[in-house]
């Protein structure tokens, strides 16, 4: 699978005729920044059983498997990446088939596939009256994305309310580990910090959500989601470039710095909210890695404060520290 052909016709995986392999596939239609090169072979996947059908097949062929989900803090090369791409994403309208909850008096259960968008369980579930998720309202990416990074606003992470996780091996088996295995940091996780091809991939994960006001969730989720429309922006964006350091604001410190507004050719921090980098069009992988190595050394010069990034780079590029 390692040869790459333009205009190449689009192969049907044998055991699950509904997936349609596209080849020389552009990923900056799959990314929240609408950058990065081309995947050899890629896959779009909505639930458990069709990704788990994808990665057999590319592990059978051969090939280095890179599973994402709803492209958010992702910056992918400007080559591309080798071998299959999966997508693992579904639309919130399409999100019900992949929930089910169990009912345990004052709390519940609510286990959902990884292809669910994050903002969509927070609604979904603020609108049944479970509380723990109304903070992932507004939020890009899916809910195995959300898990892998430990995603997290308004003082409440991912890792707050999971219960267990059920995980692809490339290998095909499958595993289901408690929250204890996973060992959750402030964004940051077990998973995230394997190299890629990563030998885990999310299938589901299980949430203990306590009852709460049906009116009350709704009301606060909808203050979340209008508190984010009105501070961050819009648009062609990867989400937050830095973890917060202790005790202050990458935000803060990166406008504090004067570089609000910068930028390297369409690619600059935005003048909106720091934190984010935003992309008005035709922006490249290499642009947004110099903006943010700028970054970091002007703070790091300024105020002797080293940002780490919230962002992942990957595919072919060199020196990615």
């Amino acid at each position: 699978m390692s040869t790459r052909t333009s205009n190449a016709p689009v192969i049907q995986i044998p055991d699950a005729p509904q997936l349609r392999v596209e080849q020389d596939s552009p990923l900056s239609r799959t990314t929240t920044w609408r950058i990065g090169g081309p995947a050899d072979f890629l896959v779009r996947v909505g639930n458990a059983d069709d990704l788990i059908a994808a990665v057999r097949w590319g592990r059978d062929e051969g090939s280095p498997i890179t599973v994402i989900g709803g492209g958010s803090n992702l910056l992918v090369a400007d080559s591309g990446i080798r071998g299959l791409v999966v997508v693992s994403k579904v639309s919130g309208e399409k999100s019900t088939s992949l929930v089910n909850w169990q009912d345990l008096g004052d709390e519940v259960l609510l286990t959902v596939g990884a292809q669910a968008p994050l903002s969509w369980v927070g609604r979904f579930a603020s609108e049944h009256g479970w509380a723990g998720m109304d903070w992932g309202v507004g939020l890009p990416g899916t809910i195995g994305g959300a898990t892998v990074n430990n995603a997290g606003a308004h003082g409440t992470e991912q890792k707050d309310h999971l219960e267990s996780l059920r995980v692809l091996r490339l290998d095909g088996s499958i595993e289901t580990h408690d929250r204890a295995w996973l060992n959750p940091t402030y964004r940051n996780t077990t998973i995230k910090t394997m190299e890629r091809p990563r030998d885990y991939v999310v299938l589901d994960v299980t949430m203990r959500l306590p009852k709460g006001d049906t009116a009350d969730l709704v009301r606060l989720a909808d203050e979340h989601a209008a508190y984010r429309k009105a501070t961050q922006p819009t648009g062609a964006c990867g989400g937050s470039t830095f973890a917060n350091p202790d005790g202050d604001f990458a935000g803060r410190l990166l406008e504090v710095a004067g570089l609000k507004g910068y930028a390297v050719g369409p690619v600059s921090f935005s003048e909106k909210h720091s934190n984010f980098i935003i992309n008005s069009g035709g922006g490249t992988a290499e642009q947004v890695r110099e903006l943010i190595a700028h970054g970091q050394a002007v703070v790091r010069d300024r105020f002797g404060v080293e940002l780490h990034r919230e962002i992942e780079y990957i595919g072919e590029m060199a020196g990615t520290e």
